[in-house]
């Protein structure tokens, strides 16, 4: 039987993962409640209950809906709906900054428990607030309830406002996307407003990943939080240069990837030693839409490279962008290490490129060792046509 520290070990690797997997999802997804229905799974996982759900709090700011959720029976999500009215369980969440924590609801005295609760045999519960973005009132609540009685410790709770705060920046994100496409007239201000608030939203994620990274309790976890981090920062200084830039319509894919390369290898520069970058770029404008795919593509090959491509001696990583004939633009990555392994070929970063190689309708070749024109090591090269600038 396992013993409360290993019991405790697992329940903050579950915890770890579900912020990772919850952190890409929040990024890409366009779909609000695609995003609610898998914020509800995992923290859900997390905690190991089995019942979440999220209340978005409706536009007279007295009404809560049951937007998401998982565990319930039909006719729960998307049609129960609370009055958050004082004395009420969700008067006191959207009132109060701290959790609402009721570890035994038939000892509850502060407040009433909804029907469906007691109807689906909730126990015990926690609850946080999701935060509106630029003092606007809260989207609303994020919840854990439990079928048996139990004290959720504050590490639990710690996790559970760290979820609900990544949740705000998805929405926020999704919300001020609306916006743009609602205020056509005032196209540039919004759109720049947008690169604005995703940078931000990504910093924090990326913050709130390095401080579950300092708690992961394996290097397997560290290593998984490690490289959605690498990921996201590879968005976040795509929107650092759109937005500093001023120009939301166009980035210099030779100033982006040659910044992103040199980003990753100064990352790695204390445990890669001897490695050097080769960069030969040139000036090419594209749409956001093609760089950012391309930008993970980079982050993903020069991360494996670094990770599994040298011994001690160190070796070289290489990068080259140049026009092709017809009018397409070809990006070369390649390094001079052990090759390609077998094992490496149906990875998860492999999966990744080559689904961000059919985003760009670009043809990738692929050579590993020995095959490539560079001698040993592992060459990618994509060739794709650039999209029209609007």
């Amino acid at each position: 039987m396992p013993d409360p520290i290993q019991r405790s070990g697992d329940r903050l690797l579950a915890q770890q993962t579900a912020l990772a997997r919850f952190g890409e999802l929040a990024l890409h997804s366009e779909d609000l409640q695609e995003i609610l229905h898998d914020a509800c799974r995992l923290v859900a996982e997390g905690l190991g209950t089995g019942l979440a759900k999220v209340l978005e709090l409706q536009p007279d700011g007295r009404t809560l809906l049951v937007r998401a959720g998982v565990g319930w029976q039909p006719g729960v999500v998307g049609h129960v709906t609370l009055q958050a009215e004082t004395g009420t369980l969700e008067g006191l969440a959207l009132s109060i900054p701290d959790a609402v924590v009721s570890e035994d609801i038939a000892a509850e005295t502060r407040f009433p428990i909804p029907e469906f609760m007691r109807d689906h045999g909730v126990r015990s519960l926690v609850n946080v607030t999701v935060i509106g973005a630029d003092s606007r009132p809260p989207y609303g609540v994020l919840e854990v309830d439990s079928r048996t009685p139990r004290a959720f410790d504050t590490d639990e709770v710690a996790f559970l406002q760290t979820y609900a705060n990544m949740l705000a920046a998805a929405v926020d994100r999704l919300r001020a996307g609306d916006e743009l496409r609602a205020r056509a007239a005032d196209v540039e201000r919004l759109f720049r407003e947008l690169q604005h608030r995703v940078k931000n939203n990504l910093q924090v994620i990326i913050g709130l990943m390095q401080l579950q990274a300092r708690r992961a309790v394996s290097p397997e976890t560290q290593d998984a939080l490690q490289v959605v981090r690498q990921r996201v920062d590879a968005l976040r200084l795509l929107h650092d240069k759109l937005y500093l830039a001023g120009d939301v319509d166009r980035v210099d894919l030779g100033a982006y990837l040659g910044e992103l390369a040199g980003t990753l290898l100064r990352f790695h520069a204390e445990a890669e030693q001897g490695i050097r970058l080769v960069l030969e770029m040139r000036g090419i404008i594209v749409p956001p839409e093609q760089a950012a795919p391309l930008g993970l593509i980079v982050n993903e090959f020069i991360t494996n490279s670094l990770k599994y491509a040298f011994g001690t001696s160190g070796g070289t990583i290489g990068l080259r962008l140049e026009p092709a004939r017809g009018g397409e633009l070809r990006v070369i990555l390649w390094d001079d290490g052990r090759g390609l392994p077998a094992e490496r070929s149906s990875g998860t970063g492999m999966r990744l490129v080559e689904g961000l190689a059919r985003q760009l309708s670009a043809r990738a070749d692929w050579s590993g060792a020995g095959t490539g024109t560079m001698g040993p090591g592992t060459r990618l090269t994509l060739l794709f046509r650039i999209l029209p600038l609007r």
